[in-house]
């Protein structure tokens, strides 16, 4: 007797199927996430439904919907009806995605879920750790059906605070009113690549002391890459293993008051940005200079 661990699939059923993600695990909504799923349906496509699992934003997708009882609530999910329904099929048209009543009897089709996604809460202020469906329901015209669920999660990207300095304006090193030089960053998806660059234009002085801080005398610091500058900087920014991974992180530019003798009166300005592992990418400048008296 031999057994499998496989279950048999009747190729004359409907199915869904996902290249890059076959399991249906979570996918992240990240850059260069792959969203693209394949309907095969051998008996003829007779109706296919996406029930949109939004939770808080579920009416976001009701302007898309004729059919009232497709409508959604705070707790009923919005159903688009992928053929009959000429408010759905033109959003999802729009998309580049095949719709309308030319699609009943066809055998396949694809969809894009996160095209779909995308377009519904563009604009909208997602909180992080947020999680969305999408049931895909199909019928083909043997009155065989099958119910696929695809699962999403969003996370915020990188972002920046300056206590003391929430506009981030320009500050004047001469003064010792401000003491708050500390910038701090939150990357829920946990920090890949950091660095801190001096732009164009700063003062001379300045440009030698970061540039003899670094491998190879370049004007950015790396740290998560560069021991050079890991070491030389190990008072004021973290390095390495204490960036890659984090979600919390501080950077301490009190070293341009510490040096500010020794520089002229340019504005200087300073570039960070951060990367998350899930590749979302933030950025922020820092100014500094002398005060004109």
């Amino acid at each position: 007797m031999v057994s499998s661990c496989n279950p048999f699939v009747d190729p004359e059923l409907p199915s869904v199927s996902w290249g890059s993600n076959p399991k249906f695990s979570q996918m992240e909504l990240a850059p260069g996430a792959d969203g693209s799923v394949s309907v095969s349906v051998p008996g003829g496509l007779e109706s296919l439904t996406l029930g949109i699992g939004l939770g808080s934003f579920n009416l976001v997708v009701n302007p898309y919907i004729s059919v009232s009882g497709n409508k959604g609530s705070g707790t009923k999910t919005p159903i688009l009806d992928v053929i009959d329904d000429p408010e759905s099929a033109s959003l999802l048209t729009s998309l580049g995605i095949a719709a309308g009543p030319g699609l009943r009897g066809k055998t396949l089709t694809t969809l894009d879920l996160i095209a779909i996604i995308e377009k519904l809460l563009k604009g909208q202020e997602i909180s992080n750790n947020t999680s969305f469906t999408i049931d895909i329901n199909i019928l083909d015209k043997n009155a065989n059906s099958v119910t696929k669920t695809a699962r999403f999660h969003y996370t915020s990207a990188p972002s920046f605070t300056w206590d003391g300095n929430k506009n981030f304006d320009i500050v004047d090193i001469m003064s010792d009113s401000f003491n708050a030089y500390k910038v701090k960053i939150n990357a829920p998806g946990k920090v890949d690549k950091l660095t801190v660059t001096l732009e164009n234009g700063a003062d001379g002085e300045l440009v030698k002391k970061i540039q003899n801080r670094t491998t190879g005398g370049l004007l950015v610091i790396d740290l998560v890459n560069d021991e050079k500058a890991a070491t030389e900087f190990k008072n004021w920014f973290p390095s390495g293993s204490g960036v890659t991974g984090k979600t919390d992180l501080t950077l301490d530019f009190s070293f341009m008051k510490d040096w500010r003798s020794d520089l002229g009166s340019s504005t200087n300005v300073f570039t960070i940005y951060v990367e998350d592992a899930n590749a979302k990418t933030a950025s922020a400048q820092l100014k500094f200079g002398k005060a004109l008296n």
